[in-house]
């Protein structure tokens, strides 16, 4: 029996400079009961796998905005802070 692999998504990875690499696609490995085709149980397997990484990088997603919006939200403050104060600032040395 050979082995046969069912491609369930794509996750995007990052360089440690930050820049993006390709889309690695992420696979489910599953037995060929079926020469004809995924069997009714394989395919409900897989769309399981599916919805809870969906879940999973759906949260990390909605983290990601939210420290992106907590970040702007600071810079903002930072910034009628500054003016505030004159333009003075001890982090500009």
């Amino acid at each position: 029996m050979s082995e046969m692999y069912q491609k369930v998504a794509y996750i995007g990875l990052r360089n440690p400079d930050g820049s993006y690499l390709t889309n690695v696609p992420l696979y489910v490995k599953v037995s060929e009961l079926n020469q004809n085709g995924l069997t009714d149980m394989q395919e409900e397997l897989i769309h399981k796998i599916t919805g809870i990484m969906l879940q999973h990088y759906q949260q990390q997603f909605c983290e990601f905005i939210d420290n992106k919006r907590k970040e702007k939200k600071a810079k903002e403050l930072r910034e009628k802070s500054k003016a505030k104060k004159g333009g003075k600032n001890n982090d500009d040395c």
